[in-house]
């Protein structure tokens, strides 16, 4: 049966869903969720059992904890991003070396072929926006990040839950998977539910023994437990004509109180999915020079240094900065919002700012 115009869907087992991984890693390397001293976060997994099947993460302002659940995805998106897989921390792009009395340059491009395995409908559409930064609306197109993407074969998860920091509904991101994947698995009572989304999504599940043909119900049953999660969160602000609202507050006063209580330890835009900014250092030897590219924060207080002098000195222009960016600059230069409604930056937040209740404040206040 036919999929939402996507292709083929298919019916597995727990086990079926074993066999799969299986296939996959024969093939890549695979990341995913793993829990891994009380942190759900994507990892490369070495076996299927790393999965966090029946954990369910609670997370509220500042605060994060894994209980037990029923069932098997009972998670949502892992405490880190996939852009930690495709835009690492810490990465060398050219090493100059002496040897005999000459120079010569080396440029190392990442050769990992990935399996993002478990990918939900918020990161995927910061995988999109992260595209556009680095490939599509980027005169200069970054090699490093497209000798990784493009390689890519995405298994992607429909959220039947969520947490108390999730608001993808608001940013229209979600829960619901709708593009960008190679198939999608969706839990059902008792089986799985898998959907073709790419030639390769369909070559790998037409390999795929024990599948049986999806019936009418398994759709049904879909579309309920889409309908249930959606309708049970709350919609967290107006995001109609909020670019052209925060352009009109760029006075101080609108960002002193959240700079009060901000520590600008760059906790939000570490676990942010889409934050991309990063640094050039350079580490010299007697024989070796590497320039090495490193992630970076609109919080620190070296980045807005120019000769010397910090353009933002105090903290609640940082954050000026960072929430403006997400929300009315990252719309001029690449036509969508810069935030996925993850809800990382507010779960991780040690000082629990709430990002919901800033934008609300300054822009609706």
């Amino acid at each position: 049966m036919e999929g939402k115009g996507k292709g083929k869907g298919y019916a597995v087992s727990h086990e079926g869903l074993r066999k799969l991984f299986d296939l996959l890693s024969s093939e890549y390397e695979l990341v995913g969720p793993a829990l891994k001293e009380g942190v759900i976060s994507y990892k490369v997994l070495r076996s299927f059992e790393e999965l966090p099947f029946g954990c369910k993460s609670m997370e509220l302002a500042g605060y994060y904890a894994v209980e037990k659940a029923d069932g098997y995805f009972t998670y949502v998106r892992p405490s880190n991003s996939l852009k930690t897989f495709l835009h690492p921390p810490e990465l060398t792009i050219m090493r100059v070396k002496r040897e005999n009395g000459k120079l010569s340059f080396e440029y190392e491009y990442p050769d990992k072929k990935y399996c993002f395995f478990d990918v939900r409908a918020c990161d995927l559409s910061a995988l999109k926006v992260l595209d556009m930064v680095f490939l599509h609306k980027n005169k200069n197109p970054d090699p490093y990040y497209a000798s990784l993407r493009e390689k890519v074969f995405i298994v992607a998860v429909n959220c039947t839950n969520h947490t108390n920091t999730c608001f993808c509904t608001t940013m229209g991101t979600g829960p619901e998977v709708k593009e960008g994947y190679d198939f999608l698995i969706t839990e059902l009572d008792g089986r799985f539910l898998l959907e073709e989304g790419s030639e390769r999504g369909r070559r790998l599940l037409e390999s795929l023994e024990n599948k049986e043909e999806a019936r009418q119900e398994d759709y049904e049953e879909k579309e309920r437990r889409l309908k249930k999660v959606e309708s049970s969160m709350k919609r967290a602000f107006e995001t109609e004509g909020l670019k052209e609202r925060l352009y009109g507050r760029m006075e101080e006063s609108f960002w002193e109180p959240v700079g009060k209580r901000c520590l600008a330890c760059t906790a939000c835009t570490q676990s942010c999915p889409t934050c991309f900014c990063f640094d050039l250092l350079e580490r010299a030897s007697l024989d070796v020079s590497e320039r090495v590219r490193v992630w970076d924060s609109c919080f620190s207080p070296s980045f807005a240094t120019l000769h010397r002098f910090n353009l933002r000195q105090s903290v609640h222009s940082r954050y000026r900065q960072w929430l403006m960016h997400k929300f009315a600059y990252w719309l001029d230069q690449f036509g969508t919002f810069g935030c996925v409604g993850c809800g990382r930056c507010i779960s991780w937040c040690p000082a629990g700012i709430d990002l919901r209740e800033e934008v609300k404040r300054v822009a609706y206040g």
